[in-house]
């Protein structure tokens, strides 16, 4: 009788043991299991949003705040941004040199950089009513032709794009285009036409120090699919 006593309880024992080993086990599998879901969890998206600051340019006069500088500022405050372009606020001024041009440099940065970006300026481009937006373009550079008005001449884009080959940047392709802006009409005046080359994004700096630009700095750009 003892012992079947003694069997008994052993198992008991036996069983309050498993029991504890199983819910010790469950236990953890279920924290491993939040902690993994966790680590998995997407975070919030940080949208984008247009900014600009006015570029201080003024008629009848080559100045204004350079996109490239303003550019450099932000990337000195930290601020990132994934694409850069000028443009105008869309207002109209009257036609008088030292006036006003309305143009504007704009970013394209993370919500999360507005508050600082504020402190420097910058404001959303959603406050200007009568700003027209354009999508940032792609990698995407222009050099000017030399061409002149009653004059057949003028770089070929072929002839310019071995700059760019030369100098090791992939052009992927070109084509001929207008930079946009009224010109005077008289012989020997500039006309605008530009040479444009689609590029990679990596080669953008390469092309600029073979004194190529990005399209983006061209206000009145008006992009075309490269053929």
């Amino acid at each position: 009788m003892k012992n079947k006593h003694n069997f008994q309880w052993r198992y008991f024992v036996l069983f309050l043991f498993v029991l504890c080993f199983n819910f010790l086990s469950f236990n953890t599998y279920a924290e491993s299991a939040s902690i993994a879901a966790e680590k998995v969890r997407p975070g919030p998206v940080d949208r984008q949003l247009k900014i600009f600051k006015y570029a201080e340019s003024t008629q009848c006069n080559n100045d204004g705040i350079p996109l490239k500088k303003m550019a450099e500022e932000l990337r000195a405050a930290g601020i990132r941004f994934t694409c850069a372009q000028r443009a105008y606020d869309g207002m109209a001024y009257p036609a008088v040199c030292g006036g006003a041009t309305g143009e504007i440099n704009v970013f394209r940065i993370y919500a999360s950089d507005l508050p600082l970006a504020r402190r420097l300026g910058y404001a959303p481009v959603s406050t200007l009513p009568e700003y027209q937006d354009r999508p940032c373009g792609d990698a995407k550079v222009f050099k000017y032709d030399g061409s002149t008005q009653c004059n057949n001449n003028g770089i070929p884009v072929k002839v310019m794009a071995q700059e760019l080959i030369g100098g090791g940047v992939d052009v992927i392709c070109g084509q001929k285009a207008s930079d946009g802006m009224m010109y005077p009409a008289v012989c020997g005046g500039g006309t605008g036409a530009i040479n444009v080359y689609l590029i990679h994004p990596e080669n953008v700096p390469d092309a600029e120090a073979l004194g190529f630009s990005s399209v983006n700095e061209l206000p009145e750009y008006q992009d075309t699919p490269c053929q």
